[in-house]
């Protein structure tokens, strides 16, 4: 690997590669949109898919669907985007007209319109929705390839995870943060370690492999880190009083493990709690990054459940890559930079750039 050229200027700042981008992997294959318990039944929330509003809801027998955010009648934007940050309980209402949908896109009240409308025929304009372990994905593609055929082929270390009950996890907190930076510089730092000991201080002291720049140990076939003195959490010290998760085998309790799920979602899990990190790329130059905490229901359902020790540790090394990547973003706009250089250490960024480009080369 050693040599290899990083993605170029253009890759990372031009806006007609970022079209592209939006053209043929965010609106051509599957986008993550949030953990299921982000969406409980009954409730509907917008994502923005690159661009593009989706409404995507549940009905109240857990039924998953996603529909365009968009009124059949005169073509009003039915929820506001900035109602995104907690899910929003009941039918769709167009707040120009007050044509009412159900969670299932179907039309449902025309007030005050005398005409003989065909329901039926006016439903939302219909994507599609699925999810895989709590997962909750859409697509806006015709005909996408089955999520299950998406993810073994483009994240096949996601396997790894099956056994990891994520759906029956609790979302115990959400963060969200505006980056000034590409989304696959984002990525390009989640998946390297060279950086570790100069960003993260606090981090190589819970994981000490982390220090050799290593992103994962060498001496594991695994896919783990082991975590200091026998830890089992991602806060200052690695310890918590939390309930170790479910599908989580001893040994797995004392690491840590993680995958980027290609294109827009971190999944990172210990063995007390999981996050999702999602990318939701604005621009060429910018990236709304929301972060989902996962624990145990048990935990979560306690009158004295308390997990900022783990959020604020999280969101701690979470901001320190982001001000390193806006800095990167900074200096690949410069007129004297065209590529950088891959060492054998970014062997998994090497790996994630010849997967942008063979998806991107594909759905040409």
């Amino acid at each position: 690997m050693t040599g290899n050229a990083t993605l170029s200027r253009d890759d990372y700042c031009s806006p007609d590669v970022f079209a592209l981008e939006r053209e043929r992997i965010f609106h051509t294959g599957w986008f993550y949109a949030c953990h299921v318990g982000s969406l409980p039944a009954g409730h509907r929330r917008p994502v923005d898919v690159v661009g593009e509003s989706v409404i995507v809801s549940r009905d109240v027998d857990g039924a998953l669907y996603a529909h365009a955010n968009v009124c059949r009648h005169r073509g009003s934007q039915l929820c506001d985007v900035t109602d995104d940050t907690a899910a929003v309980k009941g039918s769709i209402r167009c707040p120009y007209h007050a044509w009412t949908y159900g969670l299932d896109g179907s039309l449902r009240a025309t007030p005050r319109v005398d005409d003989e409308l065909d329901r039926t025929q006016l439903s939302l304009w219909r994507y599609h929705a699925e999810e895989w372990n709590g997962l909750v994905f859409v697509s806006l593609a015709q005909r996408p390839v089955a999520l299950a055929d998406w993810l073994r082929d483009l994240t096949p270390w996601l396997a790894t995870f099956d056994e990891l009950r994520i759906d029956s996890l609790v979302v115990g907190a959400r963060t969200e943060t505006i980056v000034k930076a590409n989304w696959k510089i984002l990525i390009e730092n989640y998946q390297e370690c060279l950086h570790c000991a100069v960003v993260h201080p606090e981090l190589v002291e819970l994981l000490p492999v982390y220090r050799t720049g290593n992103v994962l140990d060498p001496d594991r076939t695994d896919g783990g880190v082991a975590l200091v003195d026998g830890g089992d959490s991602f806060t200052r010290d690695g310890t918590s009083r939390l309930s170790i998760l479910p599908g989580t085998t001893p040994e797995q309790a004392n690491l840590y493990r993680g995958a980027h799920v290609f294109p827009n979602v971190l999944l990172d899990v210990t063995g007390t709690s999981a996050s999702l990190t999602a990318l939701f790329p604005v621009d060429a130059s910018t990236t709304v990054v929301v972060a989902e905490y996962l624990f145990n229901a048990d935990d979560a359902g306690s009158p004295d459940f308390d997990p900022a020790s783990v959020v604020e540790f999280n969101e701690l090394v979470g901001h320190q890559d982001y001000e390193v990547c806006e800095r990167v973003q900074r200096g690949v706009a410069s007129m004297a930079f065209s590529s950088g250089l891959l060492t054998a250490k970014d062997e998994l960024v090497a790996e994630f750039i010849a997967l942008y480009r063979t998806t991107l080369a594909a759905a040409s």
